[in-house]
């Protein structure tokens, strides 16, 4: 028979239209371990000279997702457990209900500052690194329910106090951006250069493989990773203990220059100055990241009055640039000696890899 267990209270923008992010799932499943994991310490604590549970204990308990009712999300967990499993005196649930209350006032002693329950054995305050940690900052969930409903709002700060009451370093969700510098293929494991000079160990598994053979030891190529830090209380990254996502970005410096013309108007020189069409600056910035050449210095990019895009490479006694008059597909190659005034230019269509191959090499001859 289904039996309303727990409406979790999600508090935060995320949950502002009465959703939940499928992310939050793991969470609540890591939820449902932790009231399992109590109520089998709650039960051996009530049976004295008892080391185990009975057979079958956690079989009888199973969290099912019922609906999500708004104030911001409030998703409706449901259960099913035997009456075999009812606390002895009568009308005070089952031990999986006391569990449930037991991990709240956990919670509730975090942000009081007050010591743990008796009922709540430290060592599972481990659980918190994987329950709440889909949270980010400003979010909360409030674990308490009817049967107890004092507050007990856990957050990321309180999320990492409970961790680190019991370990050096807690868990929870990174994103973290730089280069790879080298693979361990035996180990699956590759390390990460960040943008800040230092470096992490981050696994990988076979099915991002082709990814990261794309970007190691590329220099040029960043990658931005989505998975789990471990962190120390100072909230510095000690490793990366899984890779769920991994992004690359050819050329990204080169890239990153066209992602300012986004933001131009018309009007953006001195009240003059039309904006390049968002669509036509992408086309640009995809054919340039894709087929530039990697022994060629990267230029300076900047957007023209006229709603083009220019480049320029100043290297010893030559200034080179080349003009992209958009939308035309096309760009005006020039090349000027700051000492002899000499110059060179050309027109070049640009329909395909071999038209921009072809302006690279003009480059090339100065620079």
């Amino acid at each position: 028979m289904k039996t309303e267990f727990l409406k979790p209270r999600f508090a935060g923008p995320r949950f502002d239209l009465h959703t939940l992010p499928v992310e939050v799932a793991r969470d609540l499943a890591a939820y449902e371990e932790l009231v399992i994991e109590v109520a089998k310490h709650i039960y051996i604590r009530n049976h004295e000279g008892r080391q185990r549970v009975p057979k079958g204990f956690d079989q009888e308990f199973s969290l099912h997702l019922e609906r999500v009712d708004e104030g911001s999300a409030k998703p409706l967990l449901s259960y099913v457990a035997a009456a075999g499993l009812l606390l002895p005196g009568g009308g005070h649930g089952t031990y999986f209900e006391q569990a449930r209350d037991v991990i709240a006032q956990c919670v509730q002693a975090a942000a009081e500052d007050t010591p743990l329950p008796e009922a709540f054995p430290r060592h599972l305050l481990e659980y918190f690194n994987v329950v709440g940690r889909s949270l980010r900052e400003g979010e909360s969930v409030d674990l308490a329910s009817e049967a107890a409903p004092a507050r007990a709002v856990l957050n990321p700060e309180r999320r990492k106090k409970l961790v680190l009451a019991v370990q050096k370093t807690y868990l929870r969700e990174a994103e973290l951006a730089g280069g790879i510098d080298e693979v361990d293929w035996a180990k699956q494991t590759f390390r990460l250069r960040l943008e800040d000079g230092s470096v992490a160990t981050a696994p990988f598994l076979p099915t991002i493989e082709s990814l990261v053979r794309q970007a190691a030891g590329i220099a040029r190529t960043r990658v931005v990773l989505r998975g789990v830090g471990v962190y120390d209380a100072y909230d510095k990254l000690q490793k990366v203990s899984a890779t769920d996502h991994l992004a690359i970005s050819p050329n990204h410096a080169l890239g990153a220059q066209f992602e300012a013309f986004a933001n131009l108007k018309d009007g953006w020189m001195e009240g003059g100055g039309k904006a390049p069409a968002q669509a036509d600056v992408e086309w640009l910035a995809d054919q340039l990241v894709v087929t530039f050449p990697a022994d060629l210095a990267f230029p300076f990019a900047c957007a023209t009055p006229t709603g083009g895009v220019f480049l320029e490479w100043s290297l010893g006694d030559w200034i080179v640039s080349a003009e992209f008059p958009l939308p035309e597909r096309r760009c005006e190659l020039q090349a000027t000696n700051t000492k002899t005034t000499e110059t060179a230019d050309e027109d070049r269509p640009l329909n395909d890899g071999a038209d921009f191959a072809a302006a690279y090499e003009f480059v090339r001859r100065f620079v």
